[in-house]
């Protein structure tokens, strides 16, 4: 049910266990408008997402469930979903909303209504087409308003924000339907997380050399067959596969931002060979390395 892939997205770089420093400012907000023409791998982050369709449609999913979203319709993401989304058309496109929930903390401090706010993004039906119609028409005023405030940033545009957010948690505590967790899954779910971080993060530190299902099994505390089992029921993929493609997008950093041979970059991203880099690369990406560079740096000229 958790994180995977590492992913350039939003001029960020994703390393495996989840996004970092999404926020450029103290101000844990941001606000953006992607197309569907790329899709975006699986990941995951503690900041809240939320995604409306302005034009088209793009299926996203989140943990195992694939949504199919149309214009006009709303997705939440709750803190640590991994979530992914499938390409689209070109003209389809998404505003992106993310926020840390710690925005709200000098507003209200350690209270029971900010408890309240945290927990109900968390436990809330994920998407508009499961809610009352009213309800969706308010979400979408506050989103457009935050649209503006964002787009704007007249004095005192942060504390506006701040306002539809709670309008927004105050909305959906008031009239949509929540989920329940028992305490013992909530549990287990932090011990997943917990060991899935330990995974990742030996990943990032050792990715340019040989990593066995041995090894990393060992890191996780499993046995290699318990290992392979968590590891797909938590990511929906294969620790192997996820491990080409964490490389293979470091990779195109590589292809990208420096000079690097193709073979040099082989190497110093876990691969044994040249042949099989390019054969998991045109797998991934479509094309060769080579033709890669190419492409990048036509766009760039």
């Amino acid at each position: 049910m958790r994180p995977t892939f590492s992913v350039s997205f939003g001029g960020i770089f994703v390393e495996g266990r989840f996004e970092k420093d999404i926020f450029k400012d103290s101000f844990k907000f941001r606000l953006f408008i992607n197309n569907g023409s790329c899709g975006v791998q699986p990941h995951w982050h503690k900041e809240i997402e939320i995604i409306y369709i302005t034009q088209g449609g793009v299926n996203v999913g989140i943990s195992r469930k694939i949504f199919h979203l149309n214009k006009g319709d709303i997705l939440l993401i709750g803190s640590a979903d991994a979530h992914y989304f499938l390409p689209a058309k070109n003209d389809d496109q998404r505003v992106v909303i993310q926020f840390d929930l710690s925005i709200f903390d000098d507003v209200f401090g350690n209270t029971d209504e900010i408890k309240s706010i945290k927990s109900v993004f968390a436990k809330t039906q994920k998407i508009s087409s499961q809610w009352n119609n009213n309800v969706k028409v308010a979400f979408e005023r506050y989103i457009n308003e935050l649209i503006g405030e964002n787009a704007r940033k007249e004095r005192g545009y942060m504390l506006a924000i701040k306002a539809r957010l709670i309008d927004i948690a105050v909305l959906l505590l008031r009239y949509v339907p929540q989920d329940n967790y028992e305490p013992e899954e909530v549990d287990s779910h932090k011990k997943s997380i917990k060991r899935l971080e330990n995974v990742f993060e030996y990943i990032s530190n050792n990715y340019a050399n040989p990593i066995t299902l041995y090894e990393i099994s060992k890191v996780a505390g499993f046995s290699i067959y318990h290992f392979s089992r968590f590891f797909k029921n938590n990511t929906d993929i294969t620790f192997h596969k996820y491990l080409n493609s964490f490389r293979i997008t470091k990779a195109e950093w590589f292809l990208m931002n420096s000079d690097d041979s193709i073979t040099q970059i082989a190497y110093k991203t876990g691969f044994l060979s040249i042949k099989t880099f390019n054969k998991v690369f045109k797998d991934m990406k479509g094309c060769s390395p080579t033709q890669y560079r190419k492409e990048q740096n036509i766009r760039s000229s």
